[in-house]
């Protein structure tokens, strides 16, 4: 008899029916496991077999729903109290809940954690079945404590991964609006810009002649800098809106981040171009 008691009769519940599904699923195919139980917050499995059968057969099925169910009906509740409780930001909780499940679904490669993140299920599944295999009767908090710490430690970074996403985003929207403000009121320096996009960007002005570095940084508002960690003649987002030009032209081969802050900033003002398209036959090596 194997037996799992949970603390919550609700989560028993939920359980029980993932259970018992995969209960008739293996009766349609002829496959005899026994009978399934459920005493209030208690869930008994009277498995039919031997111990080897039990721990071959059924031990990798019951720790693969199991796990399921932990990812898909817990797993974002734990990390949005990690996010309220541990890391003090009740209000702003939702929205950064909602950027951990993008990290924890893998849809955010460009953040370190998430391949890490990935590992999680793998880890939960062997845990799970070792747990199983060796034990008959489960005491489910006790054994989410301590034989899942270090999956409740990964979801831990998690939150802290998706707060950091939250206050760049936040960050990066008030450049933005920034930004727009200041091409806004701000008279043109220029009628158009162009700006190649490479390692060391190239601007030119309308008349085609390029725009020196020393020129650039002459221009340059203090006020819009938010590339500090590069060094200026890496720079090109502040830059070209310092200038606050008319038109802009961006010539670059993909739609990458700075192409759309550019056209979140300049919006309608400006248009993109292939590098083909540069208008010197020269490129700045």
């Amino acid at each position: 008899m194997f037996s799992i008691d949970f603390e919550c009769e609700a989560d028993s519940a939920v359980v029980y029916q993932i259970f018992t599904q995969d209960k008739r699923e293996w009766e349609q195919k002829g496959i005899n496991t026994g009978d399934i139980y459920k005493h209030n917050a208690k869930i008994e499995w009277d498995f039919c077999g031997d111990e080897q059968q039990w721990r071959e057969s059924l031990v990798p099925y019951l720790a693969a729903s199991l796990c399921d169910y932990m990812v898909e009906e817990k797993e974002l509740q734990w990390v949005q109290g990690y996010i309220e409780r541990t890391f003090l930001y009740e209000e702003e909780a939702p929205a950064i809940t909602d950027i951990a499940n993008s990290l924890l679904d893998g849809e955010r490669v460009d953040v370190p954690e998430t391949s890490l993140l990935q590992k999680r299920k793998h880890f939960v599944y062997r845990e799970m079945t070792e747990e199983m295999k060796h034990n008959k009767e489960i005491q489910w908090t006790p054994m989410l404590t301590f034989r899942l710490g270090t999956y409740h430690h990964l979801l831990v970074k998690a939150a802290s991964a998706a707060i950091d996403e939250y206050k760049w985003e936040q960050e990066y929207q008030t450049m933005i609006e920034g930004c727009r403000h200041y091409i806004k009121h701000m008279k043109p320096m220029c009628a158009e810009l162009h700006v190649l996009l490479e390692e060391e960007p190239v601007f030119l002005d309308e008349n085609k002649q390029v725009i020196d570095e020393w020129t650039r940084l002459h221009h340059l508002e203090p006020t819009l800098v938010f590339e500090k960690q590069l060094p200026f003649e890496y720079m090109v987002v502040s830059p070209a809106v310092s200038f606050a030009p008319e038109q802009l032209f961006i010539y670059s081969d993909t739609e990458n981040g700075t192409v759309q802050t550019f056209q979140m900033i300049f919006q309608e003002k400006v248009q993109t171009f292939s590098k083909k398209q540069w208008p010197l036959k020269q490129r700045k090596a």
